[in-house]
């Protein structure tokens, strides 16, 4: 059997740099994309980015696309994700192709040692003596591909939290979830239809609940008969909490203008705080009746559309079988996330930063049990959402500095 160098788990933007990175180095690699290459990218392509393109370009990336001569955004541009899906990650991957090979629609069902079991050689680094076996399903039909090394960089974005109690399905949500809208909608673009002149009820406090709750202030502005309840856990006074000296003017704005619509929404729309949903029911073929508890009492109400923009988890199933420490709490990697509770502190009154100080994180972070298996990028933050791509792309080079067998090849590669 043919055994790869490294294979990587996702063809995103981390996925990417990881397989940049990986041609520079000569390794045979092979990266896997469950769907086409930056898809979650695409999925929220209409959305502008906070930070500017120099901290959403990984190095290995850029010297790959300046070495062909590609014309490449301005430093400080701000890009949408569709902006930064073609001007530098489809060229990422096209210029690839020729070093790395990239498989497109292959799913990455289970990844295991090809013969140890999950409990064999405990902490051993003679597990690292049988290759990765990953299971992968493409065009409908299963295939075994075995590797030295494997990086998962597929994410958190393709599995949205529960919106009910603890982080648990309210009652009837798993029926409804086809009726419920998880990810951020184009509200003022390609979604209009679905929310003008309706009720929506929308639910989550984060930056991504912000966003929604902006785009339907503005078109209940716009269009009469739009209107929607803004529902969030937090009893604070504001949906969202300022952080201390932001470095991102991009972030304060939208934090500003989300509060002021909690505090002065429109006509027929609300701000509520001290929320929960218990309970979803399909009303009839385009309603949805639901159980909210509001300080400790049950309103029942009905809506058009129902969107849940509260975060987004880890898939651990993927690697169920590797010796993987993850956090109890965030079910992030372990070190990762002992590093993120250090670098913010204490619970308290400063909300956390996904501007972490570049010394917070290292090589040590990422190291699990399982030899040579790294989690990178959004996932290894586990459901902590204080993430930026520029920290996915320094976990890149930590990663590969950790293959204690491929040490001499991967020297200077940072």
């Amino acid at each position: 059997m043919q055994t790869m160098d490294l294979a990587i788990i996702g063809g995103g933007p981390v996925g990417l740099e990881a397989a940049a990175r990986a041609a520079r180095t000569g390794l045979a690699t092979v990266l896997f994309e469950a769907g086409e290459v930056a898809d979650h990218v695409r999925a929220w392509g209409w959305l502008r980015l906070f930070s500017p393109f120099e901290w959403n370009a990984g190095p290995a990336g850029l010297k790959v696309l300046r070495a062909q001569g590609t014309a490449l955004p301005a430093a400080e541009a701000l890009l949408t994700g569709a902006e930064l899906r073609a001007h530098y990650l489809l060229p990422l991957a096209a210029a690839l192709r020729s070093r790395v090979e990239v498989r497109e629609g292959a799913r990455v069902r289970d990844v295991a040692r090809a013969d140890r079991l999950k409990g064999e050689a405990l902490g051993e680094a003679a597990r690292a003596e049988q290759p990765f076996r990953l299971l992968v399903e493409e065009s409908g039909a299963e295939t075994e591909v075995f590797a030295r090394a494997v990086f998962d960089c597929s994410g958190t974005y393709g599995q949205p939290n529960w919106a009910g109690p603890g982080g648990t399905p309210a009652v009837g949500e798993r029926s409804a979830r086809r009726a419920i809208e998880y990810r951020i909608p184009d509200v003022l673009g390609a979604r209009r239809g679905r929310y003008a002149a309706r009720r929506t009820l929308l639910l989550g406090s984060g930056h991504s609940a912000a966003t929604t709750a902006c785009a339907l202030g503005a078109l209940a502005r716009a269009v009469p008969g739009t209107r929607f309840t803004w529902a969030s856990r937090e009893a604070h006074g504001a949906p969202l909490r300022a952080i201390p000296d932001d470095p991102l003017p991009e972030r304060v704005k939208l934090t500003r203008r989300a509060n002021a619509i909690a505090a002065e929404p429109p006509p027929g729309c609300e701000w509520i705080s001290r929320s929960r949903l218990l309970a979803v029911r399909q009303a009839d073929s385009r309603g949805l009746e639901v159980d909210l508890e509001i300080d400790g009492k049950v309103r029942r109400d009905r809506f058009d559309r129902i969107v849940a923009n509260v975060g987004y988890e880890p898939d651990d199933g993927l690697y169920r079988q590797l010796q993987v420490h993850a956090c109890y709490a965030s079910l992030g990697p372990m070190g990762v996330s002992a590093a993120l509770l250090a670098a913010q502190g204490p619970p308290g009154d400063a909300p956390a930063d996904c501007c972490i100080a570049a010394d917070a994180l290292g090589p040590e972070t990422l190291r699990t049990p399982e030899p040579d298996f790294s989690i990178l990028g959004a996932k290894s933050f586990g459901k902590n959402s204080a993430f930026l791509m520029q920290t996915g792309y320094e976990q890149v080079a930590d990663a590969f500095s950790l293959l204690g067998w491929n040490a001499a090849r991967t020297t200077g590669a940072r």
